[in-house]
């Protein structure tokens, strides 16, 4: 039983890391996109779309954040898990 709850935690672990990674890309891509549209301002379709970059950067930044507390949680539990083996 004990195995077993340690191989689901590795791989819950597993998914969350890929969730992070693909989390940073979207903070990078949206980032580099909101600040190229910075430098158009004098277009009047860019100001709406720097807002609704901004907050997808801020949602983006806030569940990333999300996940790393996750993450931390998960490693924790399985430094108990491994000290009872």
């Amino acid at each position: 039983m004990d195995d077993k709850r340690l191989e689901v935690l590795k791989e819950e672990l597993k998914v969350y890391l890929e969730f992070l990674r693909n989390i940073t890309i979207l903070l990078i891509a949206v980032g580099g996109g909101t600040i190229g549209l910075l430098f158009k301002l004098s277009d009047p379709v860019a100001i709406p779309l720097v807002f609704v970059g901004l907050i997808t950067f801020s949602g983006l930044s806030i569940g990333g954040i999300r996940v790393i507390l996750k993450i931390k949680e998960l490693v924790r539990e399985l430094w108990k898990w491994e000290k009872k083996s």
